[in-house]
C-alpha cells in the first residue's frame, strides 16, 4: 500500500514546514504556503535505487579492508578556467552538483559548453552524456552547431558534433539505467524539474527530492559527476524544496541581468572548495567567454571628468575587482526624496548618505540619489564604503574626482575611516592598471611605511570622511 506523508511548502521559496501559516518564515511572503502529500509507492522502486546502494557499501567495505589503497581521485576539469576556479580545481568523481539561474541567463548554453569540453577530453566515446527531459536532441544539435561548433576548427567540426552523446528523455529510470551501464566520466541533466519515474507528475515537490536522491545514488556508486540543472522562483532561489540542496555536493548560481552582457558564476555550497569564488563571464552570439581581467572590462567605457564617478577595489574570493561606481544627485522636486541603488543594499546607500550628511557640509537630506555599480555586479563587501562617500561627494559639489586615483576603506557610523583586508593586494592589482593614487584607511606608521615602499602608486591616508573631503577636492 502507499505511504502517505502530509507537509507543507512555500511556492515562493520553496522552504518546507511542518504545518500551514498565512506568512512563510522564510521569504516573508504571505498566502504561499501549500499542502502537499509525498507518496511513495511500494515495489515501483527504480533498479538503481536497490542494487546500486549495495553496490556503494560494498565498495565502502572492500576500501576499509586495505586502508592503505586509498587514493585521492584527480578531479575532473571542464575546460573553462573560471569554472574550475569557483569549484575549486574541477568537478570531483561522483559529486552531484545543482546549477542554478533565472531564465535566459545563459545555464543550459555554459553547460553545454562544458559538456563539450569534457567529452572532448574523455577517451571514449561515452566520456560524457547530455540529457535533456525539455528539448529534442535536433534542438539541443543546432544550439550546438551555434555554441560549440566555434570553438573547433572547420575539419573537426562535423566529426566533433557527431560524437557528442546526447540524449532525449524525461524516464529516470532511462537514465540512470544509461549512466550504470556506460559509467561516463561526466553527465549533464536538464533538468531535474523535467525527470522523473514513470508514475510520478513532474515538478512536484516529491518528484524533485526522489529524482535527486536517486542520482545521488548512482553518481556515488559509478563515480559519474552528474550536473542538475535546476530552475528558480521568482525570488530566484532554486525552485524545490531547500532540502534538495542538502542532498547535492555542490551548489553553481549564475547571475547577471538580462540588459547585461556580464554573468557571475557563484558556489553558495561547495563540498570540495571554497565558496567564495567567482567566476566572470561575457555573453556573445556563440556562448559565455571568460573574462580574463574583468577589471579591464568593467572601467573600458569610464567616462573622463565626469562627476559622481569613483574607482574602488572589491574583493572576491582570492580575486580583486577594480569596479566603478556612481552616483547621481539631484534637488528633490517632492517632500520625500527618492533613493535607489543597483549593485548594492539600499540600506546601506541610506547609511552611507546620512554619514555624508552628518559629517561633511553637504547635505542630502533635500536631494534624490541614485547608485549604479557599473557592469552589472554586486558589491557586499565594506571596502567600497568610502569610494560610495566620495561618489556622492562628487556629485554633489559637481566636481570630478581624479581618473588616476582609487578610494577604498570601510566607513562606521562615526564617519571614521577604517582598514581592510588585503590591502597591498588592492593596490597591487590597482597599480597594474596605471592608477597613480590611492586614497585608503589611516594605517600605523609601520605598516604605512611597509607599503609606500612595496609600491609605487601614491598612498593617501585619510582618518574620517572629513579628511576625504579636504584631499578629494584641494588645490
Amino acid at each position: 500500500m502507499a505511504k502517505n506523508n502530509e507537509n507543507w511548502f512555500c511556492t515562493e521559496c520553496g522552504d518546507t514546514f511542518g504545518k500551514w501559516s498565512g506568512q512563510c518564515p522564510s521569504c516573508k511572503e504571505w498566502n504561499t504556503i501549500k499542502e502537499f502529500r509525498e507518496t511513495k509507492i511500494a515495489g515501483k522502486k527504480t533498479r538503481q535505487g536497490k542494487d546500486l546502494r549495495r553496490d556503494a557499501l560494498s565498495g565502502r567495505l572492500n576500501n576499509g579492508k586495505n586502508p592503505a589503497k586509498f587514493q585521492i581521485k584527480e578531479r575532473i576539469s571542464s575546460g573553462i578556467s573560471e569554472v574550475d576556479r569557483v569549484l575549486g580545481g574541477g568537478f570531483f568523481p561522483g559529486s552531484l552538483v545543482l546549477f542554478g539561474g533565472s531564465p535566459g541567463v545563459g545555464k543550459s548554453t555554459l553547460s553545454l559548453q562544458i559538456f563539450h569540453r569534457v567529452a572532448g577530453h574523455s577517451a571514449g566515446i561515452s566520456g560524457a552524456m547530455y540529457f535533456s527531459g525539455e528539448e529534442s536532441v535536433e534542438q539541443i544539435m543546432s544550439r550546438a552547431e551555434r555554441i560549440v561548433a566555434n570553438s573547433l576548427s572547420p575539419d573537426s567540426r562535423e566529426s566533433g558534433l557527431e560524437n557528442l552523446q546526447i540524449f532525449s528523455t524525461n524516464s529516470l529510470e532511462d537514465i540512470c539505467e544509461t549512466i550504470a551501464k556506460s559509467s561516463p566520466k561526466f553527465a549533464v541533466i536538464d533538468s531535474i524539474q523535467m525527470i522523473g519515474s514513470a508514475d510520478s507528475r513532474f515538478g512536484t515537490i516529491s518528484q524533485i527530492k526522489e529524482s535527486a536522491e536517486t542520482l545521488l545514488q548512482v553518481a556515488k556508486s559509478t563515480g559519474t559527476t552528474i550536473l542538475l540543472i535546476g530552475h528558480v522562483t521568482k525570488n530566484d532561489e532554486i525552485a524545490g524544496p531547500k532540502v534538495l540542496e542538502h542532498i547535492v555536493d555542490v551548489v553553481l548560481r549564475l547571475e547577471g541581468d538580462n540588459t547585461s552582457e556580464v554573468r557571475i558564476l557563484r558556489s553558495p555550497k561547495n563540498r570540495f572548495g571554497s565558496t567564495l569564488e567567482v567566476g566572470v563571464f561575457e555573453m556573445r552570439e556563440a556562448g559565455l567567454f571568460e573574462l580574463q581581467n574583468p577589471s579591464e572590462f568593467f572601467l573600458a567605457e569610464r567616462a573622463e571628468n565626469a562627476s559622481g564617478s569613483a574607482i574602488s577595489v572589491v574583493r572576491e574570493g582570492s580575486r580583486n575587482f577594480l569596479m566603478e561606481i556612481q552616483v547621481l544627485t539631484l534637488k528633490t522636486n517632492f517632500g520625500q526624496p527618492r533613493r535607489t541603488a543597483s549593485g548594492i543594499n539600499l540600506a546601506k546607500f541610506h547609511l552611507l548618505l546620512a554619514v555624508v550628511s552628518k559629517f561633511t557640509p553637504f547635505k542630502c537630506g533635500d536631494y534624490d540619489a541614485y547608485l549604479s555599480i557599473v557592469g552589472g555586479m554586486k558589491i557586499k563587501e565594506p571596502a567600497a564604503d568610502l569610494a560610495i562617500c566620495a561618489a556622492i561627494l562628487s556629485s554633489r559639489t559637481e566636481k570630478e574626482i581624479p581618473a588616476d586615483t582609487i578610494v577604498i576603506g570601510e566607513v562606521g557610523l562615526s564617519g571614521e575611516v577604517r582598514s581592510v583586508g588585503n590591502i597591498e593586494r588592492r593596490l597591487l592589482e590597482a597599480e597594474k592598471l596605471g592608477f597613480k593614487k590611492a586614497i585608503v584607511p589611516k594605517f600605523r606608521l609601520s605598516a604605512s611605511l611597509k607599503i609606500n615602499k612595496k609600491l609605487k602608486i601614491k598612498v593617501l591616508e585619510v582618518k574620517n570622511v572629513g579628511e576625504l573631503v579636504k584631499i578629494l577636492f584641494r588645490k
